[in-house]
């Protein structure tokens, strides 16, 4: 029994100690932060690409930094497909949940998306909780944004039909800064 107690004793000494050790890391970690290092999303966008099908696409879109300049706004109108569609994508850092969020606010539905990585080698990820629904036309779904050059920018929209995640391209865009005023 006295070897039982001690060898518990000693156990949660251990868990206790790697707990203290790993405490001031997370404490000192900084957090993600939806505004890459080095690149600005202010202004306004062209971008052009396709659908997985082929049809091509383009947008006009509009970035911003707002709420105290610490979440990512854009703005997208789409020009082709002339659908009307109009979506605005905010993102910005979860203290509860610890990772970056997205809301897609869109005038055909809303979805959120998030990333505990953030921006890492220029490009954000973000995903899609994985749908319950068996009747949904994917499980997930992510955004994929990537920073080609000062002046130019990928957003790609994935789609995966199963929850273990086998991603297919759904829509390809590249914008490129309007150098219009």
């Amino acid at each position: 029994m006295r070897l039982f107690r001690f060898m518990t004793q000693a156990a949660l000494s251990l868990a206790a100690a790697g707990a203290l050790a790993l405490a001031p890391q997370e404490q000192g970690a900084k957090p993600p932060s939806a505004i890459p290092s080095g690149f600005h999303f202010e202004g306004s966008w062209n971008c052009a690409g396709a659908f997985r099908n082929g049809k091509p696409h383009r947008s006009s879109m509009t970035g911003s930094i707002v709420v105290g300049d610490k979440w990512l706004e854009l703005m997208e109108q789409d020009i082709e497909p002339a659908t009307g569609y109009v979506a605005k994508y905010l993102i910005g850092y979860d203290a509860q949940q610890k990772q970056l969020v997205e809301f897609d606010a869109n005038n055909f539905s809303a979805a959120t998306y998030s990333s505990a990585e953030g921006w890492k080698s220029d490009v954000l990820t973000l995903t899609s909780p994985i749908s319950s629904d068996s009747k949904a036309p994917y499980a997930a779904n992510r955004f994929v944004f990537s920073i080609v050059n000062p002046d130019t920018f990928t957003m790609d929209w994935q789609v995966s039909k199963s929850a273990q995640f086998n991603w297919i391209p759904a829509d390809h865009l590249v914008c490129k800064r309007s150098t219009q005023s």
